[in-house]
């Protein structure tokens, strides 16, 4: 059985922690802008990304532990124990509350690094997809055997394009994790992110208030 989806992109946003934290030292070369059990989202001067405990990130920092009081990294050769600043601490609920608030950018995006099935990804939050969708290049950077998929097709700006529908075991952003998320793989190297579409966020709560999206667990 063949099936169509409409892709077309009525939001996409490009998400951006808005708190700041500092470890012990003065001028650390890395800081925690995230934390969550196991993971913390760090940031260094070449951008944010977030990383499990015992992963190397791309940008070369080492996650060693990671609490709701601080955690631990590794990177260009030294360690560093970092901790949230004051003014990041007085509004911070700990791991357990599993919610994330992002700014858009100067485009009114919102982008977020998050993960599928526990590898790291760059998302596009986007409320026109029914469902999670990325390119077949991303599913064989993920690793994911999307060919075992049912085969359809999705309806595009572009055209119709060959696709397969599969379900994703976790779709999970700043700790707020989804579980068994339709997605669909297009064939090829578009779209370019990988749309996080309403299969994950109607599992989760969303919040748009003054421009800042909120994701939280429900």
């Amino acid at each position: 059985m063949t099936r169509t989806y409409r892709l077309f992109t009525r939001m996409a946003v490009t998400l951006g922690l808005s708190v700041l934290v500092h470890g012990a030292q003065a001028t650390p070369p890395v800081e925690v802008v995230g934390l969550f059990k196991d993971r913390a989202v760090v940031r260094t001067s070449a951008g944010q990304e977030l990383v499990r405990v015992g992963q190397v990130s791309p940008r070369g920092v080492k996650l060693l532990s990671a609490t709701a009081a601080g955690a631990r990294v590794e990177y260009q050769g030294k360690t560093y124990e970092l901790r949230l600043s004051d003014r990041v601490a007085s509004g911070f609920q700990g791991a357990t509350q599993r919610s994330i608030s992002i700014n858009p950018d100067n485009t009114g995006q919102y982008r977020v690094r998050g993960e599928i099935n526990g590898q790291l990804v760059g998302f596009l939050v986007d409320t026109g997809a029914s469902v999670v969708a990325m390119s077949s290049h991303d599913a064989n950077m993920l690793g994911i055997n999307y060919q075992l998929g049912q085969q359809g097709s999705v309806v595009t700006a572009q055209g119709e394009v060959a696709a397969r529908y599969i379900t994703l075991s976790e779709v999970s952003v700043g700790g707020v994790t989804a579980h068994n998320v339709a997605a669909t793989v297009i064939e090829g190297q578009y779209p370019l992110d990988v749309l996080l579409g309403m299969s994950y966020l109607n599992q989760v709560s969303m919040q748009n208030k003054g421009g800042v999206l909120t994701l939280s667990s429900h």
